[in-house]
């Protein structure tokens, strides 16, 4: 994808959330100004990732939310997405108007998931991962093992841990990879 597209699925992804928070028709004027594109009529998988912007400058999450797979074009998908990670993260309270300006967000457009032989064929960084055993199921995206500085074998146990089950349940477990492009707001433009 393009650097305009980029900040395109990023535009439509603050337009969601403003919106949702303040009525104003932010989505339609984002739709105006979208550049003709058949990447972003693809369906993939996406993320819209919300982090708090902390007075040290410091990032903290504040809400994730997306699909793995394509379900609906990329410019609806994020939409979704954005509202879900701003609204419905379980992990953390709606967000409110108060919060919004101080928002930093992400937009992770996913290729298709692909099955790995083995634990060893993951990279940590490089892929993102879902771990699915039984009923339980669990997702990072490539950038969290980088964040926190996770090798291969602590990634994969922390999705464990994250599915529900014990840190060496991945053994297991069915392994499916994917690579993401990442867009993310310049610091300041919030």
């Amino acid at each position: 994808m393009t650097e305009a597209e980029g900040l395109a699925l990023l535009a439509l992804a603050r337009a969601a959330i403003s919106d949702r928070l303040y009525g104003g028709g932010a989505i339609a004027e984002a739709r105006r100004s979208l550049p003709p594109s058949l990447a972003l009529d693809e369906r993939r998988g996406v993320f819209v990732t919300l982090k708090f912007v902390e007075e040290t400058g410091e990032l903290r999450l504040r809400g994730c939310i997306g699909s793995i797979a394509g379900e609906a074009p990329l410019r609806q998908g994020v939409l979704d997405a954005a509202v879900a990670a701003a609204f419905a993260d379980p992990r953390f309270p709606p967000l409110v108007a108060a919060e919004f300006p101080s928002i930093h967000l992400s937009v992770s457009a996913l290729t298709p998931l692909e099955p790995v032989p083995s634990a060893d064929a993951i990279v940590a960084g490089e892929h993102g991962v879902v771990l699915e055993t039984g009923r339980h199921r669990a997702v990072f995206l490539p950038q969290v093992a980088t964040e926190q500085g996770w090798s291969t074998r602590t990634l994969l146990e922390q999705l464990s841990r994250k599915a529900g089950l014990p840190a060496d349940s991945w053994r297991q477990a069915r392994l499916l990879v994917f690579r993401s492009e990442i867009f993310e707001e310049r610091r300041g433009s919030c």
